[in-house]
């Protein structure tokens, strides 16, 4: 549509030129007419700039059954050989995945479940659904063992960025580990629901210690002291402990920036 309206607007500014083209140069009329031109020729642009851009809009709107959004990726350990479609008909991207940080944020303009695949084989190895009302979201991949029927490889845990984005000195804690985790954050007594939990006001520096309970026995599952500077916020992510049957969980720290300048990318 844009590329029609774009030479219908020439054909018109076409003919008004032949209309209004001086035959004398120097005789001031040309002056005149040109002057007259510019002002028709911005009517003209003006008069059509709507449509064109309504065109551009409806061209980038998602199918019937699509929704459109973006993401970043994490993992516990980063993951190498996996791809996602953008969207329909286009080539797959590769995702990067960065060992304390989000990845690059992916555009996404699909029907739902969103399905990685291995680069290799082509195989759909996860599988997401991102809600409509999510734009923003955070996918966290966790292995899945033993690995199922279906084929899948990994879990994915899907998140709300914007429940992510605390103030200076947050933290926020989520529960991936599928262990049930109490313990103390500074001076504060917490006991972790799977998935997210509330953010908490932090210090400069603040000792984080998580317990679970095995046999009728607690024990240690987590213990570290958070660093955050005045500007900047944290999430600890709690995945499942590395070897079967132990209760030491395995976590990664994400700390970024709150100004907009060390925004995340």
């Amino acid at each position: 549509m844009a590329h029609a309206i774009r030479h219908l607007i020439g054909g018109v500014l076409s003919k008004i030129a032949r209309r209004l083209s001086p035959r004398q140069e120097n005789d001031g009329r040309g002056q005149k007419h040109r002057a007259t031109f510019k002002r028709l020729r911005a009517s003209v642009v003006a008069a059509f700039a709507p449509f064109a851009f309504s065109g551009a809009v409806n061209a980038q709107a998602p199918r019937p059954g699509e929704l459109a959004g973006r993401f970043t990726v994490f993992a516990a350990r980063p993951i190498t050989d996996i791809s996602f479609t953008p969207r329909a008909a286009a080539p797959k991207q590769q995702l990067i995945f960065y060992p304390t940080a989000r990845s690059p944020r992916y555009v996404y303009r699909s029907a739902m479940p969103l399905r990685f695949y291995d680069e290799t084989t082509g195989s759909v190895v996860a599988e997401a659904v991102i809600p409509l009302e999510m734009k923003d979201a955070l996918l966290l991949f966790s292995p899945i063992e033993p690995a199922t029927v279906s084929g899948l490889r990994y879990r994915i845990a899907v998140l709300d960025e914007t429940g992510l984005r605390s103030g200076p000195r947050g933290l926020t804690m989520i529960n991936l580990s599928g262990l049930a985790l109490t313990g103390t954050v500074g001076k504060e007594t917490v006991a972790l629901e799977a998935g997210l939990n509330p953010t908490i006001a932090v210090a400069s520096a603040t000792k984080v210690v998580l317990r679970t309970s095995a046999n009728g026995r607690s024990l240690q599952s987590y213990a570290d002291t958070v660093l955050l500077k005045k500007d900047e916020r944290a999430l600890l992510l709690i995945f499942p402990p590395f070897y079967k049957g132990s209760c030491e969980v395995q976590t990664r720290l994400l700390v970024e920036g709150t100004a907009p300048s060390t925004a995340q990318k």
